[in-house]
């Protein structure tokens, strides 16, 4: 008897861990029930419900692997929120956690590629690549990283690895290829994805707009006419007339440009693109003084193709030089 009023005595002087017990259920096994309502309610499209619950799951100082879901969550959500500051602080400071957890890397680094801070989604994603090699998420994004800093031999490099494990089989990385050999160009590979591409997306005017552009980009204005006829055939579009009636312009035939660009400034009053391929069809043909106006007009756009193309003629012809809108 005095042994075990000397055991209870014992226990009941042990420290018990703050929180460890509440009406019978143990933290932990608060924490893993609303980490599952957390968990039920991201996976229903409830972000709010689910950060609603954040607050309740971390104030049972879950386990670190309970954590570490929640983070998973709790980023995406922020993300879906539009809440960008928050993600990443949040993927940051998971980083630190669960350095090994790839995913949180790579959702970093999807956020700084779609914002433009492609030096910033590199390390994070070679880091990821070092551990799992043929991650097809991180090879993507890492592809589309170089990509937006201009290393398009890496990028080309990748994306050639991704299409052929895929089986060229995704529309969302053959158009990226192809976009991406395009701006390389380099005539042979992007023409060989092209046909792959279009074979599988039939009806995907990405496909013949691309035909028209490898061609252009090649010179042969007269044969990129007919491709971008078929891309408007699938879906008509003022970019695509322009675009065409542009190859008309560099292919000899102004008139049928000027035509294309009368009927766009008509319907759309101050058409930047469309003074600007009128601009270049008067220009072609020695309409010099006709053009100037068009040229002003198109320069208005500022930053833009249109913009900048009308901008440099109108430099050069009050510099007095030879190509300039001056007789």
């Amino acid at each position: 008897m005095k042994a075990l009023l000397l055991t209870v005595v014992f226990l009941l002087a042990a420290p018990i861990p703050p929180r460890a017990f509440v009406f019978g259920r143990t933290s932990e096994k608060l924490a893993a029930e609303r980490l599952g309502a957390m968990r039920t309610a991201f996976e229903a499209g409830d972000c709010p419900a689910a950060l609603e619950i954040s607050g309740a799951f971390l104030n049972e100082a879950p386990p670190h692997r309970m954590r570490e879901q929640a983070y998973g969550y709790l980023g995406q959500c922020y993300e879906r929120g539009g809440l960008t500051d928050k993600a990443i602080s949040l993927y940051k400071l998971a980083l630190e956690l669960f350095p090994e957890n790839t995913q949180f890397a790579q959702r970093l680094a999807e956020i700084y590629n779609k914002s433009g801070f492609y030096e910033s989604a590199v390390p994070l994603l070679l880091k990821t690549l070092t551990l799992k090699n043929n991650d097809t998420g991180a090879n993507l994004g890492l592809a589309r990283a170089y990509y937006g800093l201009g290393f398009l031999g890496k990028a080309k490099e990748l994306y050639s690895k991704i299409a052929a494990l895929q089986n060229y089989s995704v529309p969302e990385v053959m158009r990226e290829y192809a976009s991406c050999l395009l701006k390389q160009r380099n005539w042979a590979e992007v023409s060989t994805v092209i046909a792959k591409g279009a074979e599988s997306e039939p009806e995907e005017a990405f496909w013949p707009l691309m035909s028209a552009r490898v061609l252009a980009g090649q010179g042969n204005y007269q044969k990129a006419v007919p491709a971008m006829d078929a891309a408007l055939r699938l879906a008509p579009s003022r970019q695509k007339r322009l675009e065409r009636a542009l190859y008309l312009v560099l292919g000899g035939r102004p008139a049928q440009a000027i035509e294309v660009a009368d009927a766009e400034l008509s319907a759309g009053g101050g058409d930047m693109l469309a003074a600007s391929v009128k601009a270049l069809a008067l220009y072609s043909i020695g309409e010099k003084n006709q053009a100037e106006p068009y040229f002003t007009a198109a320069a208005a756009a500022g930053g833009t193709f249109a913009g900048k193309l009308a901008a440099a003629f109108l430099a050069v012809g009050k510099n007095g030089g030879q190509g300039a809108c001056k007789k």
